[in-house]
């Protein structure tokens, strides 16, 4: 084996970086390297930026139709690699003149050296208008090491693949993998730069860095299931959980061909139940802001995308009988494109959340333009139906509107599985779940609640870690305090039914029956709702019994809810065995009404209404 440097550097749609970081590898005190250039399917113009470098001999360049992901890239590499070390340089980061020769100098020290890592400088401001550099001799605190800081003997090893697991862990990714071979070892010395910009790849995958499974979809435009390690307790396995969701569904005779425009937040195959009713679906998909703003490519159903860079000529072409613009904030911006876009076509807005965040963002008059002028009106619930009326003229009200919540799941959430036993069952404790992030409970509250031997379990869907923001509930009540790994909508109702009762949001409002100051929290239905109504299961809230709130009314008109103003005051609610099972029953009573494929045929019915209504005045 060679004696040198195979420097791996894999690129996707970075040509405005791209030759900085070539630079620097030229200028090497070392210069016994090659260097592996893997194209993976960019459309910017890479090629064209790189092609002069592409005549050096010392420059292998290997080009990938699609993007098939870092770890095929990777691996692509390391089966062409020529040299016994192995070096990363991401084609936006770059290294000093002395980078290779100082890891160089500290493999060579033993045979025991499996990697080495040089530290690294770094911009850690998020702010587009600061620039704050640092300096890590070794690891950068909160991160893993970093590709442009390592290099390590090369190993039959192989970096995980994309039809295995996409994660932005790369010590789950590839070195966890040679740890049992030798140890890692730093230089000490600072010789290379991590650029900070929006299109890192931990930024696209990483929940708590603001990417997530479907910014990573649309990024690099993955066209099937991925299985994504979201974080240490929550993995995402779409093969699994789609698979229902794939056959091919005839179309009924007077199908409707419906542009879906925006995003689809939670339970977003619910639209799935579309096309098992024989309708045609489109999409024209929002930039996802949220890890949780589902877009296209779809990973179930036969939604054809449209290209945002000719959306208008491709809308001419389908001729779509309705536009279903929906559904958060991160719509509002293309929704209101196509609004004023003039296509001719019957518009219906549906709004989840949150309008209070679209205000403090400046798509406050977007948003009420989509309330104001669509020929279809979507509402989450009555309270915010009323309100959002505050605000638009009278003799535009008359539209059509319809009152559904967006978020509903797929009916095979609820439909394909069994009821577990309880835990209280075998222990006599009370074992209560909290479905996300913890909401309005205190760590005194959860011990008082622990004093009466009254169990929390959290499925904690938190993008920090889970000591974070979990160590202070576990001080106080170590041994009725559980946090569990991500459940996904297939085992809902098997995993959740087995507690007596479910958190809601435990929140206190303060708008005194007045809509004018009622905010959000007042306003919003959470989507743990339909969680726990799957489950068969009694939420608990606070009361708020002078206040306007819409998730009260709604869980309260159903009977499915525990309502308390102190924790006093639910203990022996949560301990009444009789009350229990009577509200349980009535959770379980009205199950199907909260799923999506229940809505669907009042739901094309309110479609058909808006496009007579248009075709009569148009």
């Amino acid at each position: 084996m060679a004696k040198g440097f195979t420097v791996i550097m894999p690129t996707y749609n970075q040509a405005s970086f791209i030759r900085r970081a070539i630079f620097s590898l030229q200028r090497q005190t070392y210069s016994n390297w090659e260097l592996i250039i893997v194209n993976d399917g960019c459309t910017d113009g890479t090629e064209e930026f790189i092609s002069d470098f592409l005549k050096d001999p010392k420059v292998i360049y290997i080009k990938n139709k699609l993007n098939t992901g870092i770890g095929h890239v990777v691996n692509q590499a390391l089966n062409k690699a020529n040299y016994d070390y192995i070096a990363y340089l991401p084609s936006d980061d770059f290294y000093d003149a002395m980078h290779l020769e100082v890891l160089k100098q500290k493999l060579d020290e033993s045979e025991e050296i499996i990697l080495a890592f040089n530290g690294v400088r770094y911009d850690e401001s998020e702010s587009s208008g600061i620039l704050a550099y640092r300096k890590a001799i070794g690891v950068r605190p909160g991160y893993n090491l970093l590709m442009v800081q390592v290099a390590h003997r090369r190993t039959n090893d192989r970096w995980v693949v994309r039809d295995e697991y996409v994660s932005e862990d790369l010590f789950f990714t590839f070195w966890r993998k040679l740890t049992d071979k030798g140890i890692f070892v730093p230089t000490g010395q600072v010789t290379c730069e991590w650029t900070n910009h929006p299109d890192q790849r931990h930024k696209i995958i990483g929940e708590m860095y603001g990417g997530g499974l479907n910014k990573y979809r649309q990024f690099y435009n993955v066209q099937h299931p991925i299985c994504m390690r979201a974080t240490n307790y929550k993995t995402i396995d779409e093969p699994k959980m789609y698979a229902p969701y794939q056959k091919e569904n005839s179309y009924c005779k007077d199908f409707l061909k419906i542009l879906i425009v925006g995003e689809l937040a939670y339970n977003s195959e619910r639209i799935y139940a579309f096309e098992e009713a024989g309708h045609r679906l489109y999409g024209l998909w929002s930039k996802p802001r949220f890890c949780f703003s589902t877009v296209g490519p779809l990973p179930f159903g036969h939604v054809e995308d449209i290209p945002y860079n000719c959306w208008r000529q491709r809308i001419k072409e389908i001729k779509p009988d309705i536009i279903y613009a929906q559904l958060s904030t991160g719509a509002i911006d293309i929704a209101h494109e196509v609004l004023k876009s003039g296509m001719g076509i019957p518009f219906v807005w549906h709004f989840k959340e949150g309008p209070h965040e679209a205000l403090k963002m400046g798509l406050w008059s977007k948003l009420i333009d989509l309330y104001t002028y669509a020929d279809g009106k979507i509402y989450l619930n009555e309270e915010i139906k009323n309100w959002f009326e505050l605000f638009v003229p009278n003799h535009l009200k008359a539209n059509q509107t319809y009152v559904l919540d967006g978020d509903l799941p797929k009916a095979n959430c609820f439909l394909n599985s069994t009821f577990s036993e309880k835990l209280s069952f075998s222990d006599g404790a009370v074992h209560t779940v909290v479905v996300g992030r913890m909401i309005g409970l205190s760590p005194n509250e959860v011990k008082t609640l622990a004093d009466h031997n009254i169990h929390i379990h959290v499925y904690n869907e938190n993008h920090i870690s889970e000591e974070m923001v979990t160590y202070k509930y576990r001080k106080m009540a170590p041994n009725h305090f559980h946090v569990h790994n991500h459940c996904s909508q297939l085992q809902w109702v098997t995993e959740f039914s087995k507690y007596d009762a479910g958190w809601l949001h435990c929140i206190d409002s303060s708008n005194e029956q007045s809509l004018l100051r009622a905010i959000w929290s007042d306003l919003n239905l959470p989507a743990r709702i339909n969680t726990l109504v799957a489950a068969g299961i009694p939420m608990i809230q606070k009361l708020n019994a002078n206040h306007i709130m819409a998730m009260k009314n709604y869980v309260e008109r159903y009977g499915m809810g525990i309502y308390y103003n102190t924790i006093s005051e639910l203990i022996p609610q949560l301990k009444d065995k009789g009350l229990m099972e009577r509200v349980e029953q009535e959770v379980k009573k009205n199950r199907i009404k909260f799923t999506f494929d229940y809505h669907v045929p009042s739901l094309i019915n309110f479609f058909r209404e808006v496009i007579n209504s248009f075709n009569h005045n148009f």
